[in-house]
């Protein structure tokens, strides 16, 4: 029997389909028909959170070449 899913495993992966499809998370939730403004403020916040993480993973690997994005200058 397959475990369940927790909560955070499922945010970062809507957040990665997110960033792939460069769907804004407003977007998201307007297409569900939710207002943002009634979300739940800490999940907005972690989808954010890991967007931002993975906006500047990417522009670190397009800087610096995948082997050293990740070093400090």
């Amino acid at each position: 029997m397959k475990e369940p899913v927790s909560a955070s495993r499922v945010r970062i992966a809507i957040a990665k389909l997110l960033f792939r499809e460069e769907i804004d998370v407003g977007e998201l939730y307007r297409a569900l028909g939710i207002d943002p403004a009634d979300a739940d403020s800490d999940v907005l916040a972690h989808l954010a959170g890991i967007l931002d993480g993975m906006e500047a993973a990417s522009k670190g690997i397009r800087d610096e070449g995948l082997e050293g994005w990740s070093r400090k200058k």
